[in-house]
């Protein structure tokens, strides 16, 4: 399956192309559009299935598989691009080195033991062409090449807005390997006003396709068409596999109370503008991963992330009601496998010689396998 990861010279040279083509990020998609060929199938919601796939990359070497690059971990951002928001998609592109680099490259990196792959999403509002473009989950060259696929109609609209069929997606037709293993995703959602409280299940053919309730059905989920959830439903079901959060660009008192009834004031992060999301996505990250902690965030910020200590300290402020340490209080997160491990099938849970848990397997050991005790390479 490979072992591509995002660097910084191909986004370089895709950079380079972008600013050829007159510098907006979404040229190729916008001019899709005028041609009126739709969305391209890599960021229609109802493209290649429907279902949004995070899997961990194994290859056969011999008579087992190894991990490539680590265990697979799934997050989504999903931007608002109505009005003043209408910009996100270029500034998502051009600060996707420095959120790949916070995440896994630096000291203290929250992600550096698996394997960073990304969901990029845009929502506008119901009376626009599109009300959802939607990414697959991809880990390298590809983030960048199909954020340029989407087609951000930077329309101002109504006031409520329409992220909650972006959520519905990521509630109900993902699935992720982070997950089987009983650990979460990340997910965020990046807007400044208001979303509807009900969904409307012709807008979700709309955007999904006609097979939307059977592919729902067919990744674990029961609803029907006579009986769709709330869009405080749709979250509920969403932190059952992702820490989730709203990012608020703003305060405005009605956006304010709308989300946190949603999602809870402990969810909700508020932030002056867009300008620094990759570093409040690291720290919500991290605190939550608990490879940081709320003493050494502003070092991190100032150290790894170059941030000036004001900025940090801002930063400090705005994460600091988040729930701490969630992840890390998750059974099975010290039994996550790191790159090299061995597995007897692609699609294993566990390497050669344990069982769930990570304990050894007695009878890999009396048959003479790795079932004595971990090695220190697989797990941390």
């Amino acid at each position: 399956m490979g072992h591509e990861t995002f660097s910084a010279r191909a986004f370089t040279a895709t950079a380079k192309e972008v600013a050829r083509e007159g510098g907006s990020a979404t040229h190729r998609g916008e001019q899709r559009h005028r041609e009126g060929k739709g969305l391209d199938p890599l960021v229609d919601p109802k493209g290649y299935g429907g279902i949004r796939r995070s899997i961990s990359r194994m290859d056969k070497q011999g008579d087992h598989f190894v991990l490539n690059v680590g265990w697979a971990m799934l997050t989504e951002l999903r931007f608002d691009t109505t009005g003043s928001m209408g910009g996100n998609v270029d500034l998502a592109f051009q600060a996707l080195p420095r959120r790949y680099k916070l995440l896994k490259e630096v000291e203290r990196a929250p992600l550096a033991r698996y394997d960073l792959q990304a969901i990029n999403s845009i929502f506008g509002d119901v009376s626009d062409n599109y009300v959802l473009c939607r990414s697959q989950a991809e880990m390298g060259a590809k983030i960048a090449e199909q954020l340029r696929l989407m087609v951000p109609e930077k329309q101002g609209g109504d006031t409520p807005e329409d992220p909650h069929y972006g959520l519905f997606g990521a509630a109900y037709l993902t699935a992720a390997d982070i997950v089987r293993r009983g650990l979460k995703s990340y997910d965020f959602t990046v807007t400044d006003a208001p979303a509807r409280d009900r969904l409307s299940s012709s807008v979700l053919t709309r955007v999904f396709g006609d097979e939307v309730f059977d592919w729902v059905k067919a990744n674990g989920h029961d609803i029907k068409k006579s009986n769709v959830p709330t869009t405080k439903e749709v979250v509920q079901d969403l932190l059952e596999i992702a820490h989730a959060f709203l990012i608020q660009v703003g305060t405005t008192e009605e956006t304010t109370e709308f989300w946190t009834n949603v999602y809870g004031s402990e969810r909700i992060v508020t932030i002056s503008s867009v300008r620094h999301l990759p570093e409040v996505e690291a720290a919500i990250i991290g605190l939550t991963e608990g490879t940081l902690d709320l003493q050494g965030l502003e070092s991190f910020l100032v150290d790894e992330a170059e941030l000036s200590e004001a900025e940090a300290a801002r930063i400090k402020i705005a994460v600091s009601g988040i729930p701490i340490g969630a992840q890390a209080a998750l059974p099975g997160f010290k039994d996550v496998p790191l790159k090299g491990a061995r597995f007897a099938k692609k699609g294993d849970l566990w390497p050669i010689g344990f069982t769930e848990g990570g304990k050894p397997d007695p009878a890999a050991k009396k048959a003479g396998g790795t079932g004595a005790k971990p090695k220190k390479e697989m797990w941390r």
